[in-house]
């Protein structure tokens, strides 16, 4: 049915009604214009897509916390350098991260974590740990030991980050020496000869000489010798009982401290009761050259020959 309009035009109503309601939601606008008569290509596109509804701005810390310049233990050292603590953590984060932070303490301008071996070692991360972790495996005392080892080294190197062994198995992977070599063995290693530590007038070797024609009444001579310094004492005795052997010892040990431990053979004149207390009351431990290897006590020996 045609109608006409004030101008003198003429439309039909009825496919007019049609054509509106065939538009994106035009039959429930209810203050239509031309816009909601346009067609929407991408109508089936759109639709099925979630709208995001997160403010940009609450994102900024964890955007922070990603940042490879950022280092790990920022929190930890914010909080001991000036008592900062990051706001937004739940009841749970703030239980975990006090009981954290109680093992590290702050030393201008480095941060110190107590570890669980009780030694402090420094907090280090980005390029200082990679360079850290390149010097233990494939520096000039690295050796290319495998990912166990060489987080062993970095730890008695005194330094400490989280992800320790999980670097140093990536860095492992990745050596192109590892890789082509294969895993070292025993048979690539150099024979280890362990070094036994000993301070000055720790080990002193004790032995009389004689005995001799009398001299002032003295037949023997009794000789003790530094095995580090080589530094000999000597002292003539009319006898080579235990007697005048330990009056000896103690005036050696109030001079040169108590050692660790004293050589001697298996005369009788140290292999007794009174030289035994004198070593327990002093703490030192009495080795005995046995018959068949004399080399034992051999300083003594050697500054015997010598000497006299």
């Amino acid at each position: 049915m045609l109608r006409q309009d004030s101008c003198g035009g003429s439309y039909c109503s009825k496919n007019l009604t049609l054509k509106f309601e065939t538009k994106t939601g035009a039959a429930e606008n209810l203050a239509a214009d031309h816009l909601s008569r346009l067609e929407n290509p991408h109508q089936d596109k759109l639709e099925n897509k979630e709208i995001n509804e997160a403010f940009p701005l609450e994102t900024l810390g964890s955007i922070a916390l990603q940042d490879q310049s950022t280092p790990w233990f920022a929190d930890f050292a914010n909080y001991h350098a000036g008592k900062f603590v990051i706001k937004g953590m739940t009841s749970q984060q703030k239980n975990k991260f006090f009981k954290d932070v109680k093992h590290y303490f702050w030393d201008d301008p480095f941060l110190f974590k107590i570890c669980a071996d009780q030694v402090i070692r420094r907090c280090v991360s980005g390029q200082e740990a990679l360079d850290i972790l390149k010097a233990c495996h494939s520096g000039p005392t690295g050796g290319h030991y495998g990912a166990n080892y060489t987080a062993r080294k970095i730890f008695d190197s005194g330094f400490y980050w989280p992800t320790i062994y999980k670097d140093a198995h990536d860095f492992v992977t990745r050596c192109d020496i590892c890789q082509r070599q294969g895993k070292i063995t025993q048979r690539d290693e150099m024979p280890q000869n362990s070094i036994q530590v000993c301070e000055i007038f720790d080990i002193w070797g004790i032995d009389f000489m004689g005995p001799f024609p009398s001299s002032r009444g003295n037949k023997y001579i009794l000789v003790a010798v530094d095995y580090l310094s080589k530094w000999v004492e000597a002292k003539a005795l009319p006898t080579n009982d235990a007697r005048v052997v330990c009056k000896f010892l103690k005036t050696l040990f109030s001079r040169f401290g108590a050692p660790r431990a004293i050589i001697s053979d298996r005369g009788t004149h140290f292999c007794n009761d009174q030289f035994t207390k004198v070593m327990l009351k002093y703490g030192v431990t009495h080795r005995l050259s046995t018959a068949y290897h004399p080399q034992t006590s051999g300083q003594v020996e050697v500054s015997n020959r010598g000497s006299f």
